[in-house]
């Protein structure tokens, strides 16, 4: 199969899996949304940025390594989980210090046991076997979709089940902790190669320095997607958090979430005609990505542009019916965000790693300008025009990676 076969089966796969992801968090919302409060959304949207802001500063990168390195899985297998779960543990001990932190800072009592039980998250996926990178590698772009939609699917059952039981937040983080383990679980059922707690200096240092600049762009990375629920959560309240949450879950993110189906498909392709030193192709693909990107993006987007108060009502209920008034500019700024990461896989391809980092720095710094600065005078929408601004002016930047392709 070549190239362009790749690409295009990845992003199929990728897409079937993001479709399906799709469906199930629209079940999720329509329910959901009708168990549980905004503030309890609003609120699970403040511990998840407590995991996910201590995993993005603590990037390895093994995957991406893996990926990109002409050596074979094994080479890395054994020290790569070692890795993995040493950073799970160091993770925890950081979130039980943001426990206390985050509690402090927003004044919810609530956050302090919500993080702390939340702590078990990173230590539980630590143990995932690092060989399902070797699917992304290898173009087996089914298998690895199979794997996440088991994964995504027992977490939305299991957090809607208990959303019924409990009726609180804590429905939502438990969920999420007993999928950990079910992804653990399937990491190894669908991989034969099994990894040994086995550290090994040499191939430590492979992947630590290709994680030095990756680790950066991760946290980067990190902030523009979660700076805004962080500033949002204490210029407003969780349940103005919680409006925004479901909001950006129907809007921006469904772009953002496909933009990322290819990613995945074009990074590896990317990075092959890069070794290859296929300059001419790698541009007609790279040319290629970017246009069909953004025409399937806005063919998701226009409905939801149109038609704002009918979708609100229609997902999330009556209820929600101010979310309505953000839908189409959350809209806009994920489909120009979607761009910027198709940009990504041509970056992480060619080990171009500045670029990226100028872009991410340059629309995190925009956005928190702007979300503090508009978010007093207009409210919710203020801080949702902040993030297409943040988006917009920073776009060009990201597009440095085309001339040097």
């Amino acid at each position: 199969m070549g190239y362009k076969q790749h690409a295009i089966a990845g992003f199929s796969f990728q897409s079937l899996q993001k479709v399906f992801i799709f469906l199930l968090n629209f079940v999720k919302i329509i329910v959901l949304a009708r168990l549980l409060k905004p503030s309890d959304f609003g609120l699970f949207s403040l511990v998840m940025i407590a995991i996910g802001l201590t995993e993005s500063f603590t990037q390895t990168g093994i995957n991406t390594t893996i990926v990109q390195s002409k050596k074979e899985l094994g080479y890395f297998l054994n020290t790569a989980w070692a890795i993995a779960i040493i950073r799970g543990f160091i993770i925890a001990l950081i979130m039980l210090f943001l426990a206390y932190v985050m509690s402090s800072f927003y004044q919810e009592q609530l956050l302090l046991p919500l993080i702390t039980v939340a702590a078990l998250i990173p230590i539980i996926k630590g143990f995932i076997n690092p060989a399902i990178a070797q699917w992304q590698k290898k173009f087996h772009f089914a298998r690895e979709g199979l794997y996440h939609a088991i994964h995504l699917g027992a977490e939305v059952l299991i957090q809607i089940i208990l959303a019924f039981l409990l009726r609180s937040v804590w429905a939502l983080v438990i969920g999420v902790i007993v999928a950990a383990l079910i992804e653990v679980l399937v990491s190894f059922i669908m991989n034969e190669q099994r990894p040994r707690f086995r550290y090994q200096a040499s191939r430590a240092r492979h992947i630590f320095l290709n994680a030095k600049s990756l680790m950066l762009a991760s946290f980067f990375a990190y902030l523009n997607d979660n700076a805004d629920d962080f500033i949002i959560g204490k210029m407003l309240n969780p349940h103005q958090l919680g409006i925004y949450h479901n909001a950006y879950s129907m809007s921006h993110k469904v772009n953002y979430e496909l933009s990322k189906s290819a990613h995945h498909g074009l990074m590896p392709v990317f990075a092959s005609l890069h070794k290859e030193q296929e300059q001419l192709r790698l541009r007609q693909a790279f040319k290629k990505s970017i246009l069909s990107t953004f025409l399937i993006g806005l063919a998701f987007s226009l409905p939801l542009i149109i038609w704002p108060d009918f979708f609100v009502k229609l997902i999330l209920g009556e209820q929600w019916l101010e979310a309505s008034h953000i839908l189409a500019i959350l809209v806009v700024a994920g489909l120009v965000h979607s761009l910027s990461n198709i940009s990504y896989a041509l970056l992480i391809a060619q080990k171009r790693y500045l670029p990226m980092n100028l872009h991410l720095l340059i629309s995190l710094i925009v956005m928190i300008a702007a979300i503090i600065v508009l978010t007093p005078i207009y409210g919710l929408y203020g801080a949702c025009l902040g993030i297409l601004l943040a988006r917009v002016i920073s776009l060009p930047i990201s597009f440095l990676s085309f001339k040097r392709a």
